[in-house]
């Protein structure tokens, strides 16, 4: 299938039909196949007037392209439905790159026709400038039969798929006819290759846990809760889910990966059935005549901006290095930020690196980086006048290499700025957390001191 997408224009209409019609990027020209795969190739030699004929994919389904912005508008007057959004914008993207414009203005037009012809206004153009071509498609939000807005399944892109699947398959083109649309986002995907924690991978660090110290479904659901998830199962539900403390939103199992759905979560607990294995139990808080100091009760004893975000890396299990995180049993209120473990841990080593302890020190030391700034700016526009001098080569190569050396400086200390700002916007959040943490803790602590009095 071809790569689609379609979402609400409320801006002005003329911004996106201006957009979608750009001649620069529907121009159409004769070419080789390997100027074709060359995107800039294509495009200095599609605007290269004096030596090829310009022909635009520009075509409109029940209006005209070059008054379609009027008659949309027209539409909209005569049924008094001028408010809200304007239009709807989306594009068909094809994976083959010998695809011609013909046949992708082509198909666009069938499509478009098919989906919408009967009631709506469409522009339809193809665009050549990336080295798939792509079809965009601008919809009128109002009928110009009955009045009606686009709604429900006239706008469920989704559900389109079918129909573009059937066009390209009579077109010979490559679709896919079982796409898999429960993909982990790009961001989350990004994440875990890079090794950082995110929702997915805490979800299947505490289902591993609770599979390894259970049977069944019962006492996995037990275990996963006494870690604060709810789990959601039973033979009636067709996806089961989890919702990780601290969370509202579920996540499916079967999104975690082959080994998370249905089928395989049954598999892997009746395995466990021929195995001793030690039920699940929570850590319980165990009195003790004395007790050793900590690694983080020195870092909370430092005190000052950097403590803060020392402490905060290490109950986060950033630190230390050698000791595995884990995640499963982390307070609620940090897992969000061990997505920000880049940010904070470039912070933590900006407040080691300059010894800064205050807020004031903080204020400090970012006036002086904008004091640096400044100077080096005022150094960088002086230079680029003297560009203008008549100079040789040589002098201008020099100039242009102190001018570089200036940029990145100055893109350096810029950093270190936002640095600052995260550093007094964050420290607040941080002491808020370590706050809420420390009560948690000590209310758990309380219990089950209750719990061993009574034992004794």
């Amino acid at each position: 299938m071809a790569v689609s997408k379609l979402w609400p224009v409320t801006t002005r209409l003329e911004r996106v039909i201006d957009y979608v019609a750009n001649p620069e990027k529907t121009a159409a020209s004769v070419y080789t196949e390997e100027q074709y795969q060359a995107l800039r190739d294509v495009i200095a030699y599609a605007k290269d007037e004096e030596k090829t004929e310009r022909e635009f994919f520009v075509e409109g389904i029940n209006c005209n392209p070059d008054t379609a912005r009027e008659q949309f508008v027209s539409v909209k007057e005569k049924f008094i439905k001028k408010d809200g959004i304007q239009a709807y914008h989306g594009y068909l993207s094809f994976k083959e790159q010998d695809i011609t414009p013909e046949t992708a203005q082509k198909i666009g037009m069938e499509f478009a026709n098919e989906v919408w012809g009967k009631r709506f206004q469409v522009l339809v153009t193809t665009h050549l400038n990336t080295k798939h071509l792509h079809c965009h498609f601008v919809i009128n939000s109002v009928s110009f039969v009955d009045g009606k807005r686009l709604w429900g399944e006239e706008k469920a892109w989704f559900k389109f798929r079918l129909v573009a699947d059937r066009i390209c398959e009579k077109y010979g083109l490559y679709y896919n006819p079982k796409p898999n649309r429960s993909k982990q986002s790009s961001y989350y995907y990004k994440k875990e290759k890079a090794g950082m924690p995110t929702r997915y991978t805490m979800a299947r660090e505490a289902i591993d846990k609770a599979i390894s110290h259970s049977t069944n479904l019962a006492a996995m659901k037990y275990a996963l809760k006494e870690m604060g998830c709810e789990l959601q199962v039973s033979e009636s539900r067709k996806y089961w889910t989890i919702i990780l403390k601290g969370y509202d939103k579920p996540i499916r199992l079967k999104n975690l990966g082959e080994e998370y759905t249905n089928e395989a979560i049954k598999r892997r607990l009746i395995e466990n059935q021929g195995i001793k294995i030690e039920p699940f139990q929570r850590e319980t808080f165990r009195p003790r005549q004395y007790r050793l100091p900590t690694r983080g009760n020195k870092l909370r004893k430092k005190g000052g901006l950097y403590g803060l975000y020392l402490y905060y890396c290490y109950r986060l299990g950033y630190l230390p290095k050698y000791k595995k995180q884990n995640t499963a049993r982390l307070h609620y209120l940090l897992k969000e930020d061990l997505l920000k473990l880049d940010r904070i841990s470039m912070e933590a080593r900006l407040l080691g690196r300059e010894n800064i302890s205050t807020d004031k020190e903080l204020f400090s030391y970012k006036v002086s980086i904008e004091n640096q700034i400044e100077t080096l700016n005022d150094e960088r526009t002086h230079l680029r006048k003297t560009l203008r001098r008549n100079l040789n080569d040589d002098e201008l190569s020099k100039v242009r290499e102190q001018i570089s050396t200036i940029t990145d400086r100055i893109r350096t200390l810029r950093k270190e700025v936002t640095l600052c700002d995260g550093i007094a916007e964050r420290s607040k959040v941080i002491k808020h957390n370590l706050e809420q943490v420390h009560a948690d803790e000590e209310k758990f602590k309380g219990k089950e001191r209750n719990r061993y009095e009574q034992r004794r």
